[in-house]
């Protein structure tokens, strides 16, 4: 039965080859003498054919030997560029980062366009989910998440920066309605559930002050995504919870208004989970320390 070649022992071979003497091969190998012999002797066994003629004087390679010799050396140059290359990908920041993000975030882009701007030889993967991602499953590098739980105990966790989670409206909507005074009166509300974070029976609320209501209330349309919440509030069906960054624009535009801050208004960190921190890429060290020191506020 073929046996594989170890790749250790063809580099043997080359020395030898290269320096027409197992004694100097030995030396720049730093090991025995016998053993490079012992090494080319099991090289031409395993192959079933000898490679070099031997004499008390002199080495040469046989015609099988010579043809031998030149793959070896194309399997050496191969190596070298690979460790090259390695090495230079570890000393400065280049290559692709696989990042999982919560859609339609401008904060994210933003960001992301700083530091593409500050490292130029880095690529971005961004995959777009408000699902949750499974971080080794997806092969992201990062994934941003308001959450620090983690699935598995080779991840890690780093606090990137913090926003809000509101309560919000139409102006249009509200006004079918009396002023709104407590949780209770968002009952005669239609409520528009983002089904992933929210669920679709209980609508969960806590305040500045670390009071929490919780209301059994079906909602009227769930959604999977922040965007499409945003949609149907701007569109007058109902009430939503979402992260004051997702409607920045619309709050200042007035398109949508805050609801029952005292009831609802909730600072929720935000954070870079990335896989074992030992052998990690520079270009994803280098992202989440520019993530960390930016400490964004969302």
């Amino acid at each position: 039965m073929w046996e594989m070649i170890s790749i250790d022992d063809m580099m043997v071979f080359t020395r030898v080859v290269e320096t027409q003497s197992f004694t100097k091969a030995a030396e720049q190998l730093g090991i025995g003498k016998a053993r490079v012999s012992q090494i080319v002797t099991k090289l031409e066994q395993g192959l079933n054919t000898r490679l070099l003629h031997r004499t008390t004087r002199s080495l040469s390679l046989t015609d099988t030997g010579v043809r031998y010799y030149k793959k070896c050396q194309m399997i050496q140059e191969l190596a070298t560029q690979a460790n090259t290359e390695a090495l230079k990908f570890s000393n400065e920041p280049s290559g692709l980062i696989r990042i999982s993000t919560p859609i339609g975030n401008a904060e994210y882009i933003n960001l992301f366009s700083q530091f593409l701007s500050q490292y130029p030889q880095i690529q971005l993967d961004i995959m777009e989910s408000d699902s949750y991602s499974n971080l080794i499953e997806s092969r992201c590098d990062i994934a941003i998440r308001a959450s620090s739980a983690l699935e598995d105990s080779s991840l890690y966790a780093t606090k990137i920066g913090e926003f809000d989670d509101i309560l919000c409206a139409s102006p249009e909507y509200l006004q079918r309605f009396d002023e709104l005074q407590s949780a209770q009166d968002l009952l005669k509300l239609d409520w528009v559930s983002h089904d992933i974070v929210h669920g679709d029976k209980l609508l969960v609320l806590k305040s500045p002050q670390g009071e929490v209501v919780k209301l059994s209330k079906k909602p009227k349309v769930q959604v999977r995504t922040t965007n499409s919440l945003k949609e149907f509030l701007l569109n007058h069906i109902g009430f939503g919870v979402l992260p004051d960054f997702a409607v920045k624009d619309e709050l200042a535009s007035g398109d949508l208004v805050r609801i029952l801050p005292k009831v609802h208004d909730v600072t929720i960190p935000l954070y870079a989970v990335y896989q074992n921190k030992t052998l990690m890429p520079l270009r994803t060290r280098t992202l989440i320390d520019f993530l960390k020191q930016k400490q964004q506020r969302f």
